[in-house]
């Protein structure tokens, strides 16, 4: 190579090097972005007790890891496994998955649930004031 060639090819690395520096910091501030929008806590999705036998846990980003004779039983999401539960009390019959994520101010174990499958509310729903129906152009 001639001192000219060799010239214009370190010139060209520099510029090489510059570009792949300034991706690099690209990506860590979308990396820092996308991690302040993740949730940290489970959201404890709402589905109707009729569903849980059929869900589609990747709708939620969630993938079965064990199942049992009554369908998932747990379950693993952004990371963390959650277990399946349910009540045999007096309250609601419900179904959810949840993980225990430390111990509350009591002393008891604190939790975070994932999802909730329990009988949907079939309450009457509300109409839709006209001032909406016009901002939403719902007529």
């Amino acid at each position: 190579m001639t001192p000219e060639q060799i010239h214009t090819w370190l010139q060209i690395q520099q510029r090489q090097t510059l570009a792949l520096e300034k991706m690099a910091a690209s990506l860590e501030r979308m990396t820092a972005a996308l991690e302040r929008l993740a949730p940290r806590t489970a959201p404890n999705y709402q589905y109707s007790l009729e569903s849980f036998r059929s869900f589609d846990w990747s709708a939620i980003g969630a993938t079965v890891e064990r199942k049992d004779q009554h369908g998932a039983a747990i379950v693993s999401w952004n990371g963390q496994q959650y277990i399946r539960r349910s009540p045999s009390n007096k309250f609601d019959p419900a179904i959810w998955f949840s993980r225990c994520t430390g111990k509350a101010e009591d002393g008891s174990n604190a939790y975070e649930r994932l999802i909730t499958f329990k009988p949907i509310s079939t309450a009457e729903v509300e109409p839709v004031p006209e001032k909406v129906r016009g901002l939403a152009r719902l007529d």
